[in-house]
Order: C-alpha cells, then structure tokens, then sequence
C-alpha cells in the first residue's frame, strides 16, 4: 500500500515511474498504429511499380500500357488474348519460318540466336504437351476436396473416365 502511495504522490508531483513510461509507450503504439496499415490488413493504396517500371527495357520485347497511347485498346487485348497467347502464337507461326530458312542465316551469332530460338520453341512444344498429365488432374480434383459439393463432382468426374473407357 505504501508503494502505491508513493507512486501516486510521485505522478502529482511530476515525477515519472516506469509505470508512466510503460503507459506512454502503449499510448504512442496505439497512436501509432491507428494511423498506419500493417501488410494484409487492409486497402492498398499505394502503387507499386512493376519490374519495367522501374529498371526500363527488361527483355528484347516489353510491353507497357501506361505509356500506351490507348490503354483501353491495351487492357481489351490483354483480357482476350495474354501476352503469353500473343507470344505463343507468334512463335508458333515463326518456328516453321525459321527451320524452313535456316540457311539464310550465316554468321555465327546469327546461327546462335537462332538455334537458342529454335531451342527454345522445341522445349515450348513439350511442356504444352505434357500439360494436362495425370497428376495435374489429380492436383486438380484436390482442390474440389473443400467444395460442398465435391462427391457430385468426383462422380461426375468417375462417370466421365467410364465413358471415356467404353469407346
């Protein structure tokens, strides 16, 4: 009781105990805290810059819809055909192209572009090909394990395998 006292009579005379300190530093922390966003607590508002943004020319093609002259035009594209689809396409029209004229191409880095190109296209072809293997389905129907409905799907899905197998 006579601690108490004497903290009492040491706060009305102005005097600060670790209990003030302590109180302090709460009340700045929750000052502190109101004001500001910690991560994944709320609205992001502010922007964060891409890669490109920041460094300019990434690679031999970039695209940038903020210095589009139509940024609407840019974004509808973007919606119906990525730039993965754009760029799959492209190499897909160009590989044919380029292994029907690979002897046009003389000097010795003009060959290696080529060939890391032609590499590169092959090693596409592949991975598109193995796209939907059977543990990707799989991975797939784990996914609906959470859904409410997810004995509907599956025998959905086992019906359709059955099918498959009949024909």
């Amino acid at each position: 009781m006579a601690t108490a006292t004497t903290q009492q009579d040491s706060s009305q005379s102005g005097h600060k105990t670790f209990a003030d300190l302590g109180d302090a530093w709460l009340a700045w922390q929750i000052a502190l805290l109101q004001g500001n966003r910690l991560p994944l607590s709320g609205d992001v508002t502010q922007w964060i810059k891409t890669w490109g943004e920041i460094v300019g020319q990434v690679g031999l093609v970039n695209f940038n819809i903020a210095g589009s002259s139509d940024p609407q035009t840019e974004q509808r594209i973007g919606r119906d055909y990525s730039y993965g689809r754009q760029l799959g396409r492209i190499v897909e029209v160009l590989k044919p192209y380029l292994d029907k004229h690979k002897d046009e191409f003389k000097g010795s880095k003009e060959q290696d572009a080529l060939n890391d190109f032609l590499a590169m296209a092959d090693k596409i072809s592949e991975i598109k090909a193995k796209q939907h293997s059977v543990d990707d389905v799989l991975a797939r129907v784990k996914k609906w394990q959470d859904d409410d409905d997810f004995e509907a799907k599956r025998e959905a899905l086992i019906k359709g395998l059955e099918a498959l197998a009949r024909r």
